[in-house]
């Protein structure tokens, strides 16, 4: 009897909020677009134009980092906001160091990956340079 209860008692609830989401306001299909956990709408990408790009490129060559009045100048010419600016050159440097990489090869990757290690290890250790330490041995 006591399962038939809660039972009968969820039914009741449900069809109540049935009977709710058909008179409200909101549709049923947008209660995910609204309330406390909804996602942000997708931003839309920006679509630089040929020139904006070539300013841009043309910027970061001269200096990868462009910050305050040079930013905002450089926003305000090329009818664009800061942040897109911003965005762009951090993504702009990041495809820099990711060609730079490529360009120097795979081993000097790796070099690059260890000795960050190597070298901490040297400062706490107050161990010298030492080109003779073998860090690929299992010893």
């Amino acid at each position: 009897m006591g399962l038939e209860k809660v039972m009968s008692g969820s039914f009741h609830q449900q069809r109540d909020m049935n009977s709710y989401l058909e008179t409200s306001d909101v549709p049923q299909d947008g209660l995910l677009l609204h309330g406390p956990f909804a996602r942000k709408p997708k931003r839309i990408r920006t679509a630089f134009s040929p020139s904006q790009l070539l300013r841009l490129e043309r910027a970061f060559e001269k200096n990868h980092y462009v910050v305050g009045a040079e930013r905002k100048q450089l926003a305000g010419s090329l009818s664009l906001s800061e942040t897109q600016v911003k965005v762009w050159f951090q993504n702009r440097r990041t495809k820099y160091k990711r060609q730079k990489l490529e360009e120097e090869g795979p081993e000097s990757e790796q070099k690059k990956k260890g000795s960050h290690h190597i070298n901490r290890w040297r400062i706490a250790t107050k161990q010298a340079n030492g080109e003779d330490i073998d860090v690929t041995s299992n010893d």
